[in-house]
């Protein structure tokens, strides 16, 4: 990742935030200054930060005007990984058709043609959805497990832990969820279960890594799954 001058830094692509953010750190050693004050809310929790906006980002040839971010302390984004710097959220990604080739580990930008299950694509919170017999799910890259909110765990259910940028939250292993879109199976039948609901609209989160590769076509609204 590129800002203007600046970098290249390491950053993590998260279909799931529906944001940018940035070490505050990197951001006052480039010159971000603060322009604006949020509530970031992620499956965990709430915390309030301050960001800037107007930013240009590129990556290789890819090139995104007037991005907005928000600062982050380094803890926080290292809980996910050490050695980033900040996201790239919906922020960023919304300003393009792109790939996710999760079995090659490759990104591509630009409009393409693929084969595999179309469903189209909403979204709520400025997050891409798409509606599954789990109801609609958020797409996730940085998930690991289909996540289902507003379900209370069974008494002495296996605990598990969420990580998210804003913290961590425990939460239950429940089976019996078979996952279709457009009627066909992807994934087992295990989910882990939230007794909130942090997003109005939001059923849950969809983890990308349960598919070969993922073609989202903002232009058209519509998404691919392979």
């Amino acid at each position: 990742t590129l800002f203007r001058s600046h970098g290249p830094y390491r950053f993590l692509v998260d279909t799931g935030s529906n944001v940018n953010l940035i070490e505050a750190g990197l951001a006052k050693k480039i010159g971000m200054h603060p322009t604006f004050q949020v509530e970031l809310a992620s499956a965990a929790r709430k915390t309030t930060v301050q960001g800037s906006n107007g930013n240009e980002v590129a990556i290789d040839s890819v090139i995104a005007a007037d991005q907005r971010f928000l600062f982050s302390p380094p803890e926080a984004i290292h809980r996910i990984s050490f050695d980033i710097q900040g996201v790239l959220g919906d922020w960023f990604l919304d300003q393009f058709d792109y790939m996710l080739d999760l079995r090659g580990k490759r990104l591509e930008f630009g409009k393409q043609k693929r084969s595999g299950t179309q469903v189209a694509l909403k979204r709520i919170n400025a997050r891409p959805v798409v509606f599954t017999s789990l109801g609609n799910l958020a797409l996730d890259s940085g998930a690991d497990w289909v996540v289902l909110y507003g379900i209370k765990p069974d008494i002495g259910a296996f605990m598990a832990e969420l990580r998210s940028i804003s913290g961590s939250q425990k939460i239950s292993l429940i089976g019996g969820k078979p996952l279709l879109i457009e009627g066909r199976k992807f994934g087992g039948s295990d989910a882990l279960a939230m007794p909130e609901r942090p997003e109005p609209g939001v059923d849950g989160l969809l983890p990308l890594s349960l598919f070969n590769a993922v073609y989202v076509c903002n232009s058209e609204d519509y998404v691919v799954f392979e």
